[in-house]
């Protein structure tokens, strides 16, 4: 009974102890996308973050649209194009790319994403007793997806994170750097695009291309 206790006593410390992060989604078109037919190609992030954070983010990104879309979903880096320069291509796709995308190959959709740093003050850690002033860490998510013959986009999701110290918050243990917040929305990001699929087609062993 004394453990139990101890132990409610130290996780309520730890809950007291935290800076909860905040959590936006912005949307610019149906929420739904349809994995039931088409041929997917994901691209790489186009984003200026740490190469660490750029592979994480690119890696989870590929893996739920394959878990998602099955075969119907390509890696870029294991495409050939005659025209198009994969390491070009950005997160706001114009009509030109997407007319030689349709010219010269035969994907259907082409899933685009970008991640930024908008500030990074606050770290994971927080020791308590140092004198904390108002700090601030916010990332940002971004997943868009273009129709080939229509040469349009018709999914664009933006997640929002964010964690914030006031002044007088000295007892702030644990928050959540910009890096943090960066891994954490792309998890929001997928769930939520995972949450909102209509079909999900059956991956097989050679998904992966």
């Amino acid at each position: 009974m004394r453990n139990r206790i101890v132990l409610f006593v130290f996780v309520g410390m730890i809950l007291g102890a935290c800076a909860t992060p905040h959590y936006i989604h912005l949307y610019e078109s149906p929420k739904s996308l349809d994995f039931s037919e088409g041929k997917w190609l994901v691209t790489n992030l186009d984003s200026k973050i740490p190469y660490m954070y750029r592979e994480s983010l690119n890696r989870d990104l590929l893996a739920c649209l394959q878990k998602l879309g099955g075969d119907s979903v390509y890696s870029i880096e294991n495409v050939r194009f005659k025209y198009i320069n994969p390491s070009k291509l950005t997160f706001e796709l114009n009509p030109q790319v997407l007319k030689i995308f349709k010219e010269s190959t035969d994907f259907d959709y082409v899933v685009t994403a970008t991640a930024r740093k908008v500030r990074d003050e606050v770290p994971d850690l927080v020791y308590p007793g140092n004198p904390v002033y108002y700090q601030k860490s916010e990332s940002e998510v971004s997943i868009a997806v273009y129709d080939v013959a229509d040469g349009a986009r018709i999914y664009y999701q933006q997640v929002i994170a964010s964690v914030t110290l006031d002044q007088g918050d000295e007892e702030v243990v644990f928050a959540r750097s910009a890096g943090t917040l960066l891994r954490n929305a792309m998890k929001k990001a997928l769930k939520d695009l995972k949450k909102n699929a209509l079909v999900i087609r059956k991956k097989n062993n050679h998904a992966t291309r």
